[in-house]
């Protein structure tokens, strides 16, 4: 067993990640192809089926997990789904990476974004990591989860399911979670399958600037652990990463709370925390959408507007490369803390 775990540990500094994926050609067409995807909405449907289609092409063992809700800011039942891909590893124990299929409504302008950093830069990652691992067997499941109706907010749920293995107080509070709505019916409904994850790391708006670990947002702490597990190891892999409070945007109409699709797990009790990408973060914890995250939810936030600020499309491919060898770092890193531990155990 301690051989297995140095194997793992030799496998981990050898990484030479490959980049199979044209994860810039992915933002365009989610941004620009699909386009603005309120949560609901058929533009979000499609690129839910497109990001579906992706993963099984791999051969990936993938599911619509469909669901309906009410939402306080449109009559009628309102219908999304997430879109779950599943990577079977040794054990049934899960890690989840995941991120939003539809995006914010411009509060200034009334329009809904484009979405093309935030967040198809993170579905455009969740598809190079599926092709990373898709023909490989790791020692933890992965899921790679892209998540319906998560900037929907005063939502209810149609159906509420009993509580089983939740605790009381994280069941109520994820019943009553405003918004986030495939993430929290993902978690009240496979309550089981949440008791068997080791992490959840969200990629949010991962575009432009450097890679930054959420350690507080305006909902919730994130996992120290987990934090700083991820934080040391990009480190120790050359990248540089901030750790940084992120409780609130600041837009033209306003600061606004800010969390991600990983909160109703972290209410759940599993080790949590969202990466997302600035320029020069502040220490505080209110980041601008002018000089930090330009565009961020607003309808400026655009493909060729990211292809702008990032300073032409080699670069961004680059940037983009390097979060996705990040997320892997980051994969490799708890795979191996988890396996020395259950190697104690």
């Amino acid at each position: 067993m301690k051989l297995k775990a140095l194997i793992i540990i030799i496998l981990i500094f050898s990484i030479q990640p490959v980049h199979p994926v044209d994860m810039v050609g992915e933002v365009k067409h989610l941004s620009e192809d699909v386009g603005p995807r309120p949560a609901g909405s058929a533009s979000e449907r499609m690129a839910a089926e497109y990001i579906a289609s992706r993963f099984q092409a791999m051969g990936i063992k993938t599911e619509l997990e469909e669901f309906r809700y009410y939402s306080l800011t449109s009559p009628g039942v309102r219908r999304s789904c997430n879109v779950i891909a599943t990577i079977e590893g040794d054990s049934e124990r899960e890690i989840i990476i995941c991120a939003d299929l539809d995006t914010p409504v411009d509060p200034v302008s009334g329009n809904y974004s484009s979405g093309a950093n935030d967040d198809a830069t993170g579905l455009a990652l969740l598809l190079e990591i599926a092709e990373r691992y898709h023909d490989r067997r790791p020692p933890y499941t992965i899921k790679l989860i892209a998540f319906g109706a998560g900037e929907d907010g005063f939502t209810f749920p149609l159906v509420t399911p009993k509580r089983t293995s939740l605790s009381p107080d994280a069941y109520h509070q994820i019943v009553y979670l405003p918004y986030l709505v495939g993430a929290r019916h993902h978690v009240l409904n496979r309550q089981e399958e949440v008791n068997r994850t080791i992490a959840v790391i969200s990629l949010e708006a991962m575009g432009m600037g450097s890679p930054c670990i959420v350690r507080r947002d305006y909902y919730a702490d994130s996992s120290p652990a987990l934090v700083g597990l991820i934080a040391l190891n990009a480190r120790l892999h050359g990248i540089r990463a901030d750790v940084v409070d992120f409780m609130a945007a600041s837009t033209p109409a306003g600061e606004q709370a800010i969390s991600h699709v990983y909160l109703p797990f972290s209410v759940a009790g599993v080790p949590s925390t969202f990466l997302v990408s600035m320029r020069d973060p502040s220490s505080g914890g209110v980041h601008s959408t002018i000089t930090e995250i330009p565009g961020y939810l607003s309808d400026r936030d655009t493909f060729s507007n990211l292809i702008e600020e990032s300073g032409g499309r080699e670069a961004l491919e680059g940037h983009m490369d390097a979060m996705a060898d990040m997320v892997e770092y980051s994969i490799e890193a708890i795979f191996l803390v988890r396996g020395m531990w259950d190697l104690l155990q």
